[in-house]
């Protein structure tokens, strides 16, 4: 007996159920909350300079004045033992760590424990680069990043590396050590050398050549030349397997979804630093005093194009006819931003546990305007929305083609390929979409008719017909093959517009 067409209010019904199952999981975006610890007044210019705080969870920002710390602590750790955050709570800092690292460098050699300008090819005995270019480079070199070095190794295994962070929130630098540091160093090409390009493979291969020649580990002496004088006691390199530390605030990206987080690696010397807001105010007051192991590291000292000037691993900009040194990090789901006015003896750290840069409140926060442009643009957007509408199409017009109700049982396999990667389209565009500008109710609606054709096709409930309209329909599309590779193209151009 043949099925009975779907009436439009049976298909009208369908759809609403499916488009709410939609949004159950659709994206959500973060969203500053509303709790804040601290000083009142700091707490309420970030919250002004975040704006509808859209793509931040929780802040914590530390203004340096002089001889005051001021602390301010916004929104949600994510740790429900501790969901407040304050300068207590610990944040990855990402790329603040090469700051760290250079004073290192400078410490050792004004301790006559390391010489900046000693090529790598007499450090590094043992090994033997490829490329004469980069044995022949310094350590002040790289960690200015003059070296020529790119800022990754470019081959298969990074890609592949940063896919598995792109589709699943990975750690792109699980697993490697010191030894694949070394080893991409050997078999790199160089660039331009004396030309800045920012390395964190030359920052890396900075901070292991200086720990080799010292006879330490480099996490071993960063602790016992930088924190420990310091007293940073909430500072540290985070090992894999370690326990989260009691107030550990938890990461994520700015849209929503979930990422892991980002433990010691071969790469830590180039930042994989995790600290707090009340340790980073000890440390930039330090720097700004010049009292700071191998604080003249933040003393710039070469070009660095549009970055302004570099010392080792600061950066220094002029920005309103002012002089600010900074650096700023990422990880997957943490942001940080360091800088400081030297002139003026301020300073300010920002620390956010979402992707979302936080560059502009700490410039806001000194007195500047921000500088760093938006991180995703309005193309991002269009794809966005253009992925979560149009991935359920194809199977939706097959449905509603002519006839396509009779010919559905001869085309199971079509309507499998065209929902399965309807739903790879759908769940690329979950990760890796402009949710920040882009309503999630989109996402939620193209899944609901993606999962609503698919039901009515496999059913065979084609819409009703006319009384002249055929009873079958050949395959619309030409084939499971060039379907398959029509869309396999399709989700290709995706992901590479995402590396």
């Amino acid at each position: 007996m043949p099925r009975r067409p779907i009436t439009t209010m049976g298909f009208a019904l369908l759809l609403g159920v499916c488009i709410g199952a939609g949004s159950v999981l659709a994206p959500a975006p973060a969203r500053l909350g509303s709790t804040t610890t601290g000083d009142a007044a700091l707490g309420a210019r970030v919250r002004e300079a975040t704006g509808d705080g859209l793509g931040y969870r929780g802040i914590q920002v530390t203004f340096v004045d002089k001889e005051k710390l001021t602390f301010a602590g916004l929104g949600d750790s994510g740790n429900p033992a501790h969901p407040s955050v304050d300068e207590s709570t610990v944040f990855e800092a990402g790329s603040i760590g090469k700051p760290m690292t250079g004073m290192l460098l400078a410490d050792l050699e004004d301790h006559k424990l390391l010489d900046l300008r000693a090529p790598l090819e007499h450090l590094l005995p043992e090994r033997s680069f490829s490329d004469p270019l980069i044995g022949q480079a310094t350590l002040t070199d790289l960690a200015t990043h003059r070296a020529g070095l790119e800022k990754m190794p470019d081959d298969l295994d990074m890609v592949g590396r940063n896919l598995r962070l792109m589709l699943l929130g990975e750690d792109p630098y699980h697993g490697l050590g010191e030894d694949d540091v070394l080893n991409a160093a050997e078999s790199a090409s160089a660039g331009t050398p004396g030309r800045y390009l920012y390395s964190n493979l030359g920052m890396a291969l900075a901070g292991h050549t200086a720990a080799r020649h010292a006879g330490h580990p480099f996490a071993e002496l960063l602790s016992a030349r930088l924190f420990g004088p310091l007293g940073m006691r909430d500072s540290r390199v985070m090992a894999a397997g370690d326990p989260l530390p009691p107030r550990a605030a938890e990461g994520r990206q700015a849209t929503g979804p979930p990422v892991d987080h980002w433990y010691a690696s071969g790469y830590t010397p180039a930042g994989d630093i995790w600290t707090t807001g009340r340790d980073l105010g000890v440390f930039l007051r330090a720097v700004i005093r010049k009292t700071a192991p191998g604080a003249r590291a933040a003393i710039p000292t070469h070009e660095a194009e549009r970055n302004g000037r570099t010392g080792l691993g600061w950066f220094t900009s002029k920005i309103g006819g002012r002089d600010i040194t900074w650096q700023n990090g990422a990880t997957g789901g943490f942001t940080s931003y360091m800088a400081f006015d030297g002139a003026a003896e301020r300073g300010v750290i920002v620390l956010g546990n979402t992707d979302r840069p936080v560059d502009a409140i700490g410039e806001r926060l000194l007195g500047l305007e921000p500088t760093v442009p938006p991180a995703t643009g309005p193309t991002h957007a269009f794809v966005t929305a253009a992925v979560a509408l149009g991935a359920p199409l194809p199977l939706l017009v097959g449905w509603l083609r002519p006839g396509a109700a009779a010919g559905r049982r001869r085309s199971t396999g079509l309507i499998c390929v065209h929902a399965a990667f309807g739903a790879a389209a759908l769940a690329l565009d979950w990760r890796r979409g402009n949710w920040l500008s882009v309503p999630p109710e989109l996402w939620a609606v193209g899944s609901g008719v993606l999962l609503c054709a698919f039901l009515l096709a496999v059913a065979g409930r084609g819409p009703r017909p006319p009384e002249e309209q055929p009873t079958s329909c050949p395959d619309p599309t030409g084939g499971l093959a060039r379907t398959a590779a029509l869309w396999t193209g399709c989700l290709a151009v995706l992901l590479a517009a995402q590396l």
